[in-house]
């Protein structure tokens, strides 16, 4: 198990609360390569979050899960962070933050969103969407880093409560008229390591991410999909069924890999 790499370390106490917060630091080996890993524990973290680039790859995880559940998350992100580096070294590329700025206007794919920023005397902080407005309302007192994190969290909640009804109204339209399949479910989350997922019974994840791009890539994902309700793997009668619905499909997949660094928040 991964997680055994964690157990003889020694965790790095700050000297005051507020300044940089627990973390642990060791190697890993990836075909013959010794790969830094940091992991750091953040109080004012809403998510858990992985990123490998050049410096190696960093797990930040928030403090505030209990400790069975912070080993489950740094397990899976750490495996996950392997297993790529060893598929595709190229990835030692980072995928950036968004940072947000009062006023500014985000464009979403055929969808423009003007941001909001407000800051609040609570410990909270929230979001909502109002009219073509995300109206985020932060709590004060907290870091660069940590407003950063809570921005691209709460933008990323508000953009999936948004475009999730789009999104399955699309879903069902392509596989009423193509497939015919049982769907069962469509959840959308802040995924950088996948731009869809379906299981054998017809539950289909999708990156908020792929809004960004141009609506007929987007449907490329959704019959992507769609098509593993039919082949539940990557075999040539897969792709068969996807060319088959649709022939310039080669290019859509070329289009996700050109901008992937390109589709963040």
């Amino acid at each position: 198990m991964l997680f055994s790499l964690f157990d003889n370390l020694t965790l790095t106490k700050p000297k005051k609360e507020d300044e940089t917060p627990l973390q642990q630091e060791f190697e890993i080996t990836v075909n013959g390569e010794s790969v830094p890993v940091r992991i750091v524990y953040e109080h004012q973290r809403f998510n858990n979050r992985v990123t490998v680039n050049k410096n190696g790859i960093l797990i930040r995880i928030s403090s505030r899960q209990q400790k069975d559940e912070q080993r489950k998350h740094i397990d899976t992100l750490l495996k996950w962070a392997k297993e790529k580096l060893g598929d595709k070294p190229e990835l030692l590329d980072s995928l950036p933050q968004r940072t947000y700025v009062n006023g500014e206007i985000l464009k979403v794919g055929d969808y423009e969103f003007v941001i909001s920023i407000h800051y609040n005397d609570t410990a909270k902080s929230t979001a909502k969407i109002f009219r073509n407005n995300i109206v985020i309302s932060l709590a004060k007192g907290l870091t660069k880093d940590a407003e950063a994190d809570a921005c691209s969290y709460l933008v990323s909640k508000c953009l999936v409560k948004f475009f999730q009804p789009i999104v399955f109204a699309r879903l069902h339209e392509l596989n009423d008229r193509f497939f015919k399949k049982p769907l069962h479910s469509l959840k959308m989350k802040y995924a950088t390591s996948f731009w869809g997922h379906c299981s054998r019974t017809g539950n289909v994840v999708i990156s908020i991410r792929l809004m960004f791009a141009p609506s007929r890539t987007i449907d490329y994902v959704l019959i992507h999909e769609l098509a593993h309700l039919v082949h539940h793997d990557h075999s040539p009668s897969f792709w068969k069924v996807v060319e088959q619905v649709m022939p310039d499909y080669r290019t859509h997949e070329k289009h996700l890999t050109d901008n992937h660094l390109k589709y963040y928040l």
